[in-house]
């Protein structure tokens, strides 16, 4: 699932309360996918990864159409480097300011 896109509640009875269900499903799906993979999506991260001599900055690239079924785990990819979720070693997300 991209979450960016998400997909479309028809069924919601208002006007407005499609989209906000919409996105309160998308935001929901985010964090349930960063909660069971341990990784922030949509936000400024660091990454220290195995066998990587220093850490990475950007922001966490996902990478849907690697995966060879659901459970399996997610590909990433951050500043032009791929990796599978168990390479990752650390990740911390940056502040805003």
């Amino acid at each position: 699932m991209n979450f960016d896109q998400g997909q479309f509640n028809f069924d919601a009875q208002g006007p407005e309360d499609g989209y906000r269900r919409w996105r309160e499903d998308l935001e929901e799906a985010k964090r349930a996918f960063e909660s069971r993979w341990g990784v922030v999506m949509g936000k400024r991260v660091t990454v220290w990864l195995t066998n990587h001599a220093k850490p990475l900055s950007g922001i966490l690239e996902w990478l849907p159409g690697l995966r060879q079924n659901r459970n399996a785990p997610p590909r990433f990819r951050l500043r032009g480097l791929e990796f599978g979720v168990a390479e990752i070693e650390s990740i911390v997300q940056e502040d805003a300011g």
